[in-house]
């Protein structure tokens, strides 16, 4: 999606690091900084660096912004390293410290990535260019709900007929997005594993889904963990957000909406 974190960073004698957008006061701006401990991973040691994070990424809220922060810092120390790691290694490293491959393939290699593990361990992906017609409709909520807590509200194990669906569902929104038939949406986003559970941490889920459906979108869903939601428009994504941004208002939240955009293209380093 058309929303960054951009990391700039010089020589200094000491580590400083100041950090500014989505999440500004929340985020470390220490040891403990995600970026931080990336470049670490490259470098094993904590170099003297001045370091300058903007972050334009919702924090906390399913769009992945930790998943920037871990490869921006590994790409930067990296550039930092006499002994340069090739992209497969960048990307597993990175998969490694995240947990999960979802947030750090999309950061690191844009458009839609579809990851799997092998036997072995090691992850393999594909990317598949969005097309830009397809746009997201984002709805924020000021109170976040932290990976690890929406993590502990799904059940320890699903029944078959669950997975099954899950599968079948998963694969059906892939080959929508590759081949372009995007009306498809409308069934490939039913879900049967963290959906009907994560809804019960964002407040009037159902509500918000119906008026997205009502105003044209294709399908309405949890955006990752949480909390936000996103729903797949075409052509109504503004009559979509309009809409959710009249029912925000009615219900006296002080959330936020806006119309997301893929992006193709993956992260991006420069220098002078």
């Amino acid at each position: 999606m058309n929303r960054y974190l951009v990391i700039e960073a010089e020589r200094a004698t000491e580590l400083s690091i100041s950090l500014s957008g989505e999440g500004a006061g929340d985020i470390p701006v220490d040891g403990r900084n995600l970026t931080v401990l990336a470049i670490k991973r490259i470098l094993r040691e904590t170099p003297g660096l001045r370091i300058k994070i903007h972050n334009g990424i919702p924090a906390c809220g399913g769009f992945g912004a930790s998943g920037a922060a871990i490869v921006g810092g590994l790409l930067l120390g990296n550039e930092l390293s006499e002994d340069k790691l090739g992209m497969d290694e960048i990307y597993n490293i990175a998969v490694e410290i995240e947990g999960h491959p979802d947030n750090v393939s999309a950061a690191l290699f844009g458009g839609l990535v579809v990851n799997a593990r092998s036997a072995a361990g090691k992850y393999s992906r594909i990317m598949i260019p969005v097309d830009g017609k397809l746009k997201l409709v984002a709805v924020l909520p000021d109170a976040r709900v932290e990976t690890k807590a929406a993590r502990r509200i799904l059940p320890s194990s699903v029944s078959l007929a669950e997975a099954v669906s899950n599968v079948q569902h998963s694969s059906l929104l892939v080959a929508a997005l590759a081949s372009r038939n995007y009306d498809m949406i409308r069934y490939a986003v039913h879900d049967e594993l963290h959906e009907k559970h994560r809804k019960k941490l964002i407040p009037h889920f159902d509500e918000f889904a119906a008026t997205a459906s009502e105003n044209g979108a294709l399908g309405f869903t949890v955006s990752g963990a949480g909390s936000s939601c996103i729903a797949f428009c075409l052509d109504e994504c503004i009559k979509v957000r309009d809409a959710i941004a009249n029912l925000i208002e009615s219900l006296g939240f002080a959330w936020r909406t806006e119309i997301f955009e893929p992006v193709n293209k993956g992260a991006e380093i420069f220098t002078d």
